[in-house]
């Protein structure tokens, strides 16, 4: 069945002018249908996952299950970058982790013993959590500890060192990042301090790099002065990021991988990247899109390091998963988010989420449809049932005498089915937290006991007047409504040929003390037949 009741709502940031086909379609497009595919994200365990560091993977996802429906064979492969250094200035600032900048994620203690071994392992568990919750699930997850320490990454390691030269001409050329002649790209991790980020590298003899670890190599960690050699082998040493997402993709086969503008502009680390692979690894890179930055209000790109934005296990735990997803794909991923909880952006959310849901049932090829579908937790879910608008249901809320679940089933004519039923409570229990925090102050209203001090036109009292004569008379809200109309035509509230904002101010202003509010049929409906006369007739008494 279609929404109860819905609104048109144009996407803020959506593919303007885009006429070609869905964007995930085009993807699956440019994929070979003779051979098996390896779709890849990744992510460092340096904190909490803020709402804005989902737009990656939830596209990786959506990508994943486009390319399964296409009949494209593909792994999923998801890598925890649990070997990075701290290098946070975020966490520098925090005196508890200011001796471990530096020192790799997984050599890091956990910021809750009780729940982990690790910081990296704290972390990740927390994200893969939330990813479980959104319906993420890569068929494989590999900790980057795991395979440098059991010698995977071994010949990738070799391959690396022994073309050093090469590589530091493509940084000089791509990236304009010089090099000295002795660099090679890797970090040691310090025998000493056991730190790796401020570790410098070089003089690889097949077997072993020397390296010192130097107080002044980074500004964000300080080396302890140790120097010396080492094998870079079986977890002694890490590959720097480009060098790393190289390895990657040699050692899984990765032939697709999608990125945020930040890595994958002109010059910047995918750039590097591709071209070390083509040069040193003589092969082509994996393509993949690129993905716009997700902003909080005002254009503030948020970032884990810098602290901005919403927590999203804090998000997560509000927003039904559905939503969340829909929130990142509804947006062409070409074109950036900017995203604020505040004021109606989720009341039009939930409209444009409903919207998909009716493409679904009666377009099921059109964008719309392929966006709602994408954005359910399940990949063959049940199609959507009767829903109620969100704003609606918020302003049910705001009057005691009505019960959300009766109200819903009077209007569907008949009893909600189980899921329906679970829709309706997720939409309660949300609307709730809106009105709480977010809700600007024209969505919040409360029925006064007592009329408050209004002043009404001559007009206007002739309105309430006949109003009083429509109580009682119909318990369907949208005829009462029409009703309503229809007598402020009658009593002469027309400007320009349409209903006046006066005759409902009027309403309002009895009721709510203020000019504005909810419909007014569903307003009266809702409440008490003999207190709605005996408030019109006030009204109309009041001088």
């Amino acid at each position: 069945m279609s929404v109860e009741s819905s609104a048109s709502v144009t996407a803020k940031g959506s593919e303007q002018g885009h006429q070609a086909r869905f964007w995930a379609d085009e993807e699956a497009d440019l994929l070979a249908t003779d051979r098996e595919h390896v779709i890849r994200d990744s992510k460092t365990p340096s904190g909490d996952v803020l709402i804005s560091n989902l737009r990656g993977p939830i596209i990786t996802d959506a990508l994943y299950r486009t390319f399964k429906k296409r009949g494209l064979r593909i792994r999923y492969v998801f890598t925890i970058d649990d070997y990075d250094p701290m290098d946070s200035q975020s966490l520098k600032e925090k005196a508890a982790w200011a001796e471990h900048m530096g020192k790799p994620f997984a050599h890091i203690p956990s910021p809750e013993p009780s729940e982990a071994s690790d910081f990296a392992r704290y972390y990740a568990s927390r994200f893969l959590a939330t990813f479980e919750g959104l319906g993420i699930r890569p068929e494989e997850i590999h900790w980057m500890r795991d395979l440098y320490r059991s010698g995977e990454l071994d010949k990738q390691i070799d391959l690396v060192l022994r073309n050093a030269a090469t590589i530091r001409e493509i940084y000089a050329r791509v990236a304009n990042v010089k090099k000295d002649e002795r660099w090679l790209p890797i970090g040691v991790i310090c025998e000493n301090c056991r730190r790796l980020g401020t570790t410098y590298s070089y003089d690889y003899d097949g077997e072993t790099v020397a390296y010192e670890c130097r107080p002044d190599y980074v500004e964000w960690a300080k080396g302890c002065g140790q120097s010396g050699r080492i094998s870079p082998f079986k977890g002694n040493a890490k590959l720097y990021w480009n060098l790393q997402w190289c390895a990657m993709w040699d050692h899984f086969g990765v032939t697709y991988e999608e990125g945020g503008k930040d890595l994958l502009t002109a010059g910047g680390s995918r750039d590097r990247a591709n071209e070390i692979y083509r040069e040193v690894w003589k092969k082509e890179p994996p393509i993949g899109l690129v993905h716009e930055f997700f902003t909080t209000s005002g254009g503030k790109k948020m970032s884990t390091s810098k602290g901005l934005g919403a927590a999203a296990s804090e998000l997560v735990a509000i927003y039904p998963p559905e939503l969340v997803r829909f929130l990142m794909l509804r947006t062409h991923p070409k074109r950036h988010v900017e995203f604020d909880p505040a004021g109606l952006t989720l009341p039009k959310l939930m409209d444009e989420y409903d919207q998909g849901g009716d493409a679904f049932l009666t377009e099921p090829e059109s964008d719309k449809a392929k966006t709602w579908l994408l954005s359910q937790v399940a990949e063959d879910p049940e199609p959507p049932g009767f829903r109620v608008r969100f704003s609606i249901v918020a302003d049910w809320l705001q009057i005691p005498s009505v019960d959300p679940h009766s109200e819903a089933e009077e209007r569907k004519a008949a009893p909600l089915n189980p899921s329906e039923q679970r829709d309706l409570d997720r939409r309660v229990a949300l609307a709730r937290v809106w009105l709480e925090r977010w809700a600007p102050d024209e969505a919040r209203f409360s029925v006064l006991s007592e009329l408050p001090a209004i002043t009404l036109t001559d007009a206007q009292r002739r309105y309430l007047e006949s109003v009083k004569q429509l109580v009682g008379t119909t318990s369907d809200p949208e005829a009462l409504q029409q009703e309503l109309y229809e007598t402020a035509k009658r009593v002469g509230l027309v400007v320009d040929g349409k209903v006046s904002r006066d005759a409902f101010s009027a309403i309002y202003l009895a009721f709510l003390g203020r000019p504005s509010g909810p419909k007014a049929g569903w307003l009266l409906r809702a409440l008490d037949d003999d207190f709605v006369r005996r408030r019109l007739d006030e009204a109309v008494k009041a001088r």
